[in-house]
């Protein structure tokens, strides 16, 4: 009896390798007959990651029209170099999927910030300059006024050129990953006489005073004002607070 129980398990063993061998080599034949076939098998559908700031369509249209062409590893390098052409595009990943799709994954350039000029353009978080071909209505982006405009300072795709607009940026970027309670309430950067910096927030409004050093000293300064208030008081409960003195903030109580 003890000897046909071990039989039995044998024979199951035997079966189950025999199943894993033949789905290995049955992967291996159909995986020769994709190579051997790579290159005359032609697109005929393209897959692209959902992205967040723009649609899909518009990455199809900046491929142009490129159904039918062959899969090798060359046109994939070509399409891959039209995506990265893309102002919004940061960085992109582009694959074959059996039998005749195009992946593309996208990471986009996301804005944080729109400059107050003609044409409005927009800026991410490490200063690239992006048009202005989504609705800025989507999201709710700090606005940077009383800067150079000259828009060869702006090349569109590239890193923004005006020092003080990168200067800038890097500020809102700081604000943004470490104050999300002040980014989230920021309607305004504007660059005053001086080169002075001057802060709006959406409520009220509020104006802070930020002069033209020690910024981030300052939002830190700033943070721990907010957390020291009244529970029953907020930074917009003041017309402005004046934060261009060393370790000391100046403020001025809302009128009631």
């Amino acid at each position: 009896m003890k000897h046909k129980n071990n039989l039995k398990i044998d024979n199951s063993k035997l079966f189950l390798y025999s199943m894993v061998l033949f789905m290995f080599f049955s992967f291996f034949i159909i995986s020769y007959a994709w190579s051997k076939n790579y290159k005359i098998i032609t697109l005929t559908n393209i897959l692209i990651s959902k992205p967040k700031i723009l649609n899909d369509v518009i990455y199809k249209e900046a491929l142009g029209n490129i159904e039918g062409i062959n899969l090798n590893l060359k046109n994939l390098k070509q399409i891959t170099s039209l995506l990265e052409e893309h102002p919004y595009v940061e960085a992109v990943r582009a694959s074959y999927r059996y039998p005749n799709t195009l992946k593309v994954e996208i990471l986009e350039r996301e804005p944080i910030a729109i400059l107050n000029s003609d044409p409005i353009v927009m800026l991410d978080k490490n200063g690239y300059v992006l048009p202005n071909i989504i609705n800025p209505n989507r999201f709710s982006l700090p606005v940077m006024s009383n800067y150079n405009t000259e828009m060869e300072l702006y090349p569109i795709g590239k890193k923004v050129l005006s020092v003080k607009a990168k200067q800038s940026i890097e500020w809102i970027s700081l604000i943004q990953n470490n104050y999300q309670f002040l980014y989230n309430n920021l309607s305004e950067i504007r660059l005053q006489s001086g080169e002075n910096i001057e802060l709006i927030l959406l409520d009220e409004p509020t104006k802070i005073l930020m002069g033209n050093t020690r910024f981030n000293d300052k939002i830190e300064i700033l943070k721990e004002f907010k957390i020291n208030l009244n529970p029953y008081k907020r930074l917009t409960d003041f017309s402005y607070l004046d934060m261009r003195y060393k370790n000391q903030i100046i403020g001025k109580p809302r009128s009631l």
